[in-house]
């Protein structure tokens, strides 16, 4: 019962691309092989959970964060446009640094120590997304 509800859980997260590969090692055990940060930046959101799994955020929370948190969102909005082949107008960044920080958000929105630690999670996952760029190229 266990191990089949592993396996269920296992191909979820793949499909969602926190998982990259999953092999069956020994019967009830599983190597698991996770995804670059990058893949879930980008992975497309499925039609029938797109409103339940999409947070919603104001594009005036930007104006919130320290300006060495807006930067390095810049910085990871600008590439993923650059990766895409899309333009690089104000428009267009401001609406990718909105879409970044609505999916890295929720990543850190349970860290309750203080706003400071919010955002050196948020700059430490934004920097791996970085990272996950620079390693493709």
């Amino acid at each position: 019962m266990v191990r089949e509800v592993v396996r269920k859980l296992l191909t979820t997260l793949r499909r969602k691309g926190v998982v990259e590969e999953v092999g069956e090692h020994t019967p009830g055990s599983y190597v698991v092989t996770l995804a670059p940060v990058r893949s879930l930046l980008e992975a497309p959101r499925r039609a029938r959970t797109r409103a339940a799994e999409e947070p919603r955020v104001d594009p005036a929370q930007l104006d919130g964060l320290a300006p060495e948190t807006r930067g390095v969102l810049r910085q990871l909005a600008e590439r993923a446009l650059d990766s895409l082949g899309a333009p690089r107008g104000e428009a267009y960044v401001r609406d990718e640094m909105v879409r970044q920080y609505a999916l890295l958000a929720g990543a850190v929105s349970g860290i309750r120590r203080g706003a400071t630690d919010r955002e050196s999670r948020l700059r430490a996952l934004i920097a791996a997304a970085l990272e996950a760029y620079d390693a493709e190229r």
